[in-house]
């Protein structure tokens, strides 16, 4: 199925009539478009690296996760077993995973000194390195993104709510400053009444049209 991370990299690679995708801006914290090879503006950060509050020093999450087993044996053993038995089993000493991802961690192993890693240039502390709810868009990276809004010519959705302001925010500022807008999400968004075109869909379904047809162009109404 073509996901909205491989269209737009089939976009960017296409011929001429595509060469026009400047910027791609992604609210996703998994890279998936870097999976079907885009580099995008990441918004809200990525779970794939993390960084310290201290001194702002950032690395991949591979080497945290590396060090993180290496401080806690019983702990990485624990996660190899995982897969093995049933959730909660002694293999993997009661620790479940979540539908998310994310994996409950045993009290156990806090009552034992659970070590987390510090940062290696100032010894704080680390965290990933994404905006979380109620955390600012750093700096640099939203003005990165209001310049690209502002001046686009054409603002697409794809698979967002823009429930965030830090999302919203970006739509109308393309939409005031004269851009055409459009939005193509499964459900409501914040932007309904401010954009002339949303379609209501999935967009495993309507994407491979674009790239068939070339255009989200709409039949006129008489």
């Amino acid at each position: 199925m073509l996901t909205g991370s491989h269209f737009l990299h089939l976009r960017n690679c296409q011929g001429s009539m595509y060469k026009y995708i400047d910027s791609n801006l992604a609210l996703s914290l998994f890279r998936l478009h870097h999976r079907a090879g885009s580099n995008p503006l990441e918004l809200h950060g990525t779970v794939y690296t993390v960084i310290c509050l201290d001194c702002n020093y950032s690395f991949s999450r591979t080497l945290f996760q590396d060090q993180l087993k290496e401080l806690n044996p019983k702990w990485a053993e624990a996660i190899e077993s995982l897969d093995n038995g049933p959730p909660g089993s002694d293999k993997s000493f009661g620790m479940k995973q979540r539908p998310d991802g994310d994996i409950e961690i045993d009290e156990r192993f806090w009552e034992e000194d659970f070590h987390i890693p510090e940062c290696p240039e100032c010894n704080g502390v680390l965290k990933p390195d994404v905006v979380f709810f109620g955390d600012n868009v750093p700096k640099d990276r939203a003005d990165k993104a209001m310049e690209a809004s502002k001046g686009c010519d054409a603002f697409l959705v794809l698979g967002s709510s823009l429930m965030t302001m830090s999302a919203y925010r970006l739509v109308r500022a393309a939409h005031e400053a004269g851009a055409a807008t459009a939005i193509i999400n499964l459900g409501e968004t914040r932007a309904d009444d401010l954009v002339p075109l949303k379609i209501n869909a999935r967009l495993g379904e309507i994407l491979p049209r674009v790239l068939d047809v070339g255009s989200l162009s709409i039949p006129a109404v008489l």
